[in-house]
């Protein structure tokens, strides 16, 4: 029997590895397939050889596996071939340069003992970006001068604490009374009152840092809300001691000087107003830019044109302001001095006659130069201050949309290769991990740009229906992969008297449990990790139920525990360095654990591995009819829409969403092309990007305002990573009349579709505008011609119409020019079936000189139409040519028999 079961697997890869059918699927396949003995030498190979290491299969033949895997990675290797599984590791190419492949290797019983070799350059590259991004942004939040914290508007408690505030208190308590009696006792009331205040509120106090030693500073508060409620308040603290020490002295010496001056006569002025001549002491004729040594006197015009032009009429005012009643002048102004300008602060008193008529003013000129530049030192700290907080917010606005836009690529493609049909039961289940993993990810990047509820410190939480069982299992597949890279047991154990579904917020408790199980899997290098469910009893808010995740691993000394469930905090140094990871994980679990009115906790020791556990308390689903799930809105009828976005991969993503809906999408990848698009047909609406090169989306929605008719009125939907709330308010200012933000599912675009679309009655699409691609015309053609010549065909035309139709047509030179290149796509157009691009260059050729001449917009219209029906066909060939090679490429299975 074994002699006849090893001639079954010799023949089969006999025939995988020749020139049948089976090794022409081998062949198409770009991982390298390969046929290894048990000392991992590798026995026969598959042509992706070549491309992926620059060797024909035959000179592989006999070498060792580990012969042309990096030095650094063979002791990997040699585990991988002993035992089987998957490693990630480096490559030799034959041109001497060192790639990232992930090989997997079937166990030592199988036979026979194949290994598959992938590309897996772009992955490491996206994850090193990715570590990058994170790096730059932390050390960009680190770096802020002034004190920040946020407090919760009940407790007071300390939710966030930025590094400054940290280094200036030292250990502080997490709560207002901790805070509060660094409060110096004079100021407690002061600042109390300026949080009360209600709106933003600021206070200069002194504050005691860790030395005991108390400081000035200005205090602001500002309310964090949301949905109008105050979730509680953001506050700052800008060291002014200095500041305040140099005005005080200032203060002082001018009080001085004053009386110095009072006592001597220096610094006296005399305005007669009979004469309306200025008498200046010596001294301040020395103000004033005169000869110092003796007194000066001036006339008033004489006087007036020392100061200042702007400050000429003021101190004019207030003269005339004295004379007529008030009796006292005060004013600062500027004269002009060699070398500049010197602040002078003029205090008199209205001298009067026995009879009541003024006849003079008399008082002293100071110079307070030294205090407008302090003064100017306190408007530049505040504008230093302001800066900073404009900076923070522009941190978040720049890190939301850096990564939420790959983001909507990757969860919108995983979803749609989830959902695709005749996808393999285990390609499927990857593309779902794939989905939740990213989901994931998202979740986790909501937590923390979202500005009103990470510097709150609190989230919004859902109450959904849910399956328990499930939401475990996939969070033990998140984690699945990582676990068996390092050989590590994962189990669970659910208790079985647990509800089936339970309501809460599935995708917060999904967060928790993989922030935890990722924990667990990092930090144990050999042993398993365990994920267990116990139901601890039912009351009147639900079942109690205890969520426990105990591993093997490296455990946590016991004067350690105590900072793990803080923000950025780890155990020491050495844990990032060695490990990585930020130290948000815990502390974030922890606020959406107690934010669920539940408690966390955990059971340590060193080098004996760790349980974290939480407890939450949660209702049946079937208590809770109101909490049923609702149908997704779907429109009730397909639109015309105009899809505006700049990024290939985005506007494929949403054309595919759009189109398998039966929506007719049209496309432009700019501002410029999306007004002449509105300008020249008519849409149900139209989904904008924001950020494009050119003219952004705000800027379009504003010219489509502009455009005469009903096209002045097409719904304009924001589509963008941007969602801050101050950026959807600038976008509904621009015009604009919702937003959808990146990442979207197609559940949540066919929602939106659904609110605007059934508002209207639809917009016919125009005779001259069917769809893209007329399927008879194109069906005609497959039946005379091979798939192969369709497939070329099909490609040719994807270049043409590539990037075609560029430029505006300014001149009668460049419109030509775009008339002969419409002229070749009329026939290429129209024969493979494209009837509306061929029309469209049709119209384009023949728009004459003569007909620009009569209307100027004649050409720029016809040329609008054109290149959006170009577009649409790039798209279009595209997907007819994947038809076409998964017809090709589309065996039922390998076929193969022992």
């Amino acid at each position: 029997m074994a002699r006849e079961a090893g001639s079954g697997w010799r023949t089969a890869l006999a025939r995988l590895f020749g020139g049948g059918r089976a090794g022409r699927l081998l062949a198409a396949c770009p991982d390298l397939v390969a046929e290894i003995d048990r000392a991992g030498r590798l026995v026969q190979a598959s042509p992706a050889s070549r491309v992926l290491t620059g060797r024909p299969p035959d000179t592989l033949a006999g070498l060792a596996l580990a012969d042309l895997v990096h030095p650094e990675d063979r002791a990997g290797l040699a585990a991988l071939v002993a035992g089987g599984g998957a490693l990630m590791h480096r490559l030799a190419h034959a041109d001497g340069r060192w790639i990232w492949v992930e090989t997997r290797v079937s166990g030592p019983d199988a036979l026979p003992r194949v290994a598959t070799i992938r590309d897996a350059a772009s992955r490491r590259d996206t994850e090193a970006s990715l570590r990058a991004s994170r790096a730059h942004y932390r050390a960009l939040a680190d770096t802020l001068p002034q004190l920040v914290w946020m407090e919760r508007t009940g407790t007071g408690e300390t939710v966030y604490a930025n590094p400054a505030f940290a280094r200036y208190f030292g250990e502080i308590g997490p709560g207002r009374t901790a805070r509060e009696e660094r409060y110096h006792p004079d100021d407690r009331l002061r600042i109390a009152a300026a949080l009360a205040q209600g709106g933003n509120g600021e206070v200069q106090g002194r504050l005691r840092d860790r030395d005991g030693a108390y400081r000035w500073h200005q205090l602001s508060f500002q309310p964090l809300r949301k949905d109008d409620a105050l979730l509680g308040w953001l506050g700052s603290a800008l060291d002014i001691d200095e500041i305040l020490a140099a005005r005080k002295a200032l203060e002082e010496t001018g009080d001085l000087l004053r009386l110095a001056q009072e006592a001597a006569g220096a610094g006296l002025f005399d305005l007669d107003l009979v004469t309306r001549e200025v008498t200046l002491a010596p001294e301040s004729a020395r103000l004033h830019g005169l000869p110092g040594d003796r007194p000066a006197v001036i006339a008033l015009g004489a006087w007036l044109r020392r100061l200042a032009p702007q400050d000429r009429k003021p101190a004019l005012k207030a003269l005339r302001g004295a004379v007529a009643g008030e009796g006292t002048f005060d004013i600062a102004f500027r004269v002009v001095v060699p070398g500049g300008m010197r602040w002078i602060q003029a205090i008199g008193r209205l001298g009067r006659d026995p009879d009541g008529r003024a006849l003079r003013v008399t008082g002293l000129n100071l110079d307070i130069s030294a205090r407008k530049d302090a003064e100017a030192g306190l408007v530049a700290a505040k504008a230093a201050a302001e800066r900073a907080n404009a900076a923070k917010t522009d941190f978040l606005s720049a890190m939301s949309h850096e990564i939420r836009t790959p983001l909507n690529a990757v969860i919108g493609f995983t979803g749609l290769l989830a959902q695709a049909d005749g996808l393999e039961p285990e390609l499927t289940r990857y593309a779902s991990l794939a989905r939740a993993s990213a989901g994931g990810l998202l979740t986790l990047v909501n937590d923390i740009l979202d500005f009103s509820s990470v510097e709150a410190g609190a989230v919004s939480l859902r109450r959904d229906p849910f399956a328990i069982e499930a939401l475990a299992e996939a969070c033990l597949g998140v984690v699945g992969g990582a676990a068996a890279e390092k050989s590590l047991a994962v189990t669970s154990a659910i208790d079985a008297s647990l509800p089936r579904r339970l309501v809460g917020d599935e995708a917060r408790l999904r967060q928790i449990l993989i922030n935890l199980l990722n924990n667990a899997v990092k930090f144990t290098p050999r042993g398993g990790v365990a994920l267990s469910l116990r139901h601890e009893g039912s009351g009147p808010g639900g079942e109690r139920i205890r969520f426990s995740v105990a591993d093997t691993g490296i455990g946590i000394p016991a004067d350690k525990q105590g900072r793990l469930f803080e923000r950025f905090s780890q155990v020491d140094s050495s844990i990032r360095r060695d490990y990585g990871g930020t130290g948000l994980g815990l502390a974030i679990s922890r606020r959406l654990v107690e934010a669920m009115a539940g408690e966390i906790g955990m059971i340590s020791e060193a080098g004996r591995g760790s349980t974290f556990w939480f407890t939450l308390t949660l209702p049946r689903a079937e208590d809770q009819a109101a909490s049923e799930p609702r149908a997704a809105a779907v429109p009730a009828r397909p639109g015309r829409i105009l899809l505006v976005e700049d990024i290939e991969v985005n506007r494929e993503l949403a054309c595919l969403m759009l189109r398998r809906a039966g929506h007719h999408v049209d496309v432009a990848v700019d501002g410029f092309q999306a007004v002449r698009a509105v300008e020249a047909g008519a849409y149900d609406l139209v989904l904008m990007d924001v950020q494009m090169p050119g003219l952004d989306g705000p800027m379009a929605t504003r010219l489509i305002r502009c455009l005469p008719g009903a096209a002045a009125r097409v719904p304009v939907i924001a589509m963008t990573a941007n969602v801050l709330p101050d950026q959807v308010q600038s976008f509904r200012e621009a015009g604009m009349d919702d937003h959808l933000g990146k990442p979207f599912t197609p559940a949540e675009l066919s929602a939106m579709l659904a609110r605007w679309l059934d508002r209207t009655p639809a917009v016919p699409a125009p005779e001259d505008e069917p769809a893209a691609l007329d399927r008879t015309l194109y069906d005609g053609v497959r039946t005379f011609l091979p798939a192969e010549a369709v497939r070329r065909l099909l490609g040719h035309l994807a270049d043409q119409v590539t990037g075609a139709l560029a430029g505006e047509g300014r001149d009668a030179a460049d419109r030509a020019r775009l008339r002969f290149e419409a002229h070749g796509l009329v026939s290429a157009a129209g024969m493979l079936g494209f009837a509306a691009l061929s029309r469209a260059c049709a119209e384009l050729e023949t728009c004459t000189e003569e007909e620009v001449a009569r209307d100027a917009s004649a050409f720029a219209m016809a040329l609008a139409r054109a290149r959006a029906r170009c577009i649409a066909a790039a798209f279009e060939t595209r997907r007819l040519r994947a038809e076409l090679e998964a017809d090709a490429a589309a065996p039922a299975g390998l076929g193969l028999t022992a």
